[in-house]
């Protein structure tokens, strides 16, 4: 079994891939700044931030820890926050990432990274701040594997749903999670017009499984992790059979494009496909 360190791993997607891993047997670290009741028994919790990975590695290392792979998925993740929060972007998605890649070069380790499907929206990933520092360190990543032989897997999140997708609880967690929250209460789902924007949504587990298998796949290489289900926002919202109203425009929202060739190559390569139907989740509520 495996050493990985887990930058994040207390957030949404994190801890559903810390539990996986967890389950199956590895050795889990976990590095992020704001610990939750999202740890898992058996766990090695470190409250940091990324910017000093290489303090915190130095201690495992006395201690005969050797990590085998990082999943790097502690960034800063909000859109439309991004414009105003320039001091967390950079310290997490700019600086934090740089250190964690210099981390994963030094030591020969494979990154498995969470990239953003805002790379693939109309305007190419320069809608926003953070859709930009994420496309950038997509580039740095190449960068690393072109210039020190850097191993990686690059991921393609797409409005993941599932058990914690609530874990910020701050207004700007999953579309999924906020229609929940809002049915639950007996107040209108909010729907950022016009409404007729397209989404594809992907069940966290489908993501998890996506993950683990582009670690275990030797060839460097970029993977869209997208689930079966489109849907408007307003048809999410009828999904719901709910009352909703509109809300005006946010801004850096664009709709990703989805490019079936890569989809078609990612499903073929890892042998991989997502299992779950959002219908199906709704239902349960």
């Amino acid at each position: 079994m495996s050493k990985i360190l887990v930058t994040g791993g207390c957030g949404f997607i994190g801890y559903n891939l810390v539990k996986r891993l967890s389950k199956d047997g590895h050795e889990i670290i976990v590095i992020d700044k704001k610990l939750n009741d999202n740890n898992i028994n058996g766990v090695y919790y470190i409250t940091a931030s990324t910017v000093d990975i290489d303090f915190w590695m130095r201690r495992l290392e006395k201690q005969n820890i050797k990590i085998d792979a990082v999943f790097h998925l502690g960034e800063y993740s909000k859109v439309t926050p991004s414009f105003k929060d320039s001091d967390k972007l950079l310290e997490s998605n700019y600086i934090g990432t740089y250190k964690v890649l210099e981390y994963c070069r030094k030591n020969n380790i494979k990154i498995i990274y969470s990239a953003s499907s805002t790379k693939h929206s109309e305007d190419s990933g320069n809608e926003s701040p953070y859709a930009f520092s994420k496309k950038k360190n997509v580039e740095l990543i190449k960068n690393y594997s072109k210039w020190y032989g850097l191993k990686y897997a690059i991921t393609y999140f797409y409005n993941n749903y599932g058990p914690k997708h609530d874990t910020c609880n701050d207004g700007w967690e999953t579309v999924v999670s906020i229609f929940e929250k809002q049915k639950k209460s007996g107040k209108k789902l909010t729907i950022v017009s016009p409404g007729t924007q397209k989404r594809i949504f992907t069940h966290v587990d489908d993501t998890v499984d996506g993950l683990i298998k582009a670690w275990k796949r030797d060839e460097n290489d970029e993977y869209q992790l997208v689930g079966n289900d489109e849907y408007s926002i307003i048809d999410l919202a009828k999904l719901f059979n709910h009352e909703y109203e509109l809300v005006s425009e946010r801004k850096g929202e664009s709709s990703r494009i989805i490019k079936k060739n890569l989809v078609n190559y990612t499903k073929k390569v890892l042998n991989w496909k997502p299992e779950h139907k959002l219908k199906d989740w709704v239902n349960k509520l």
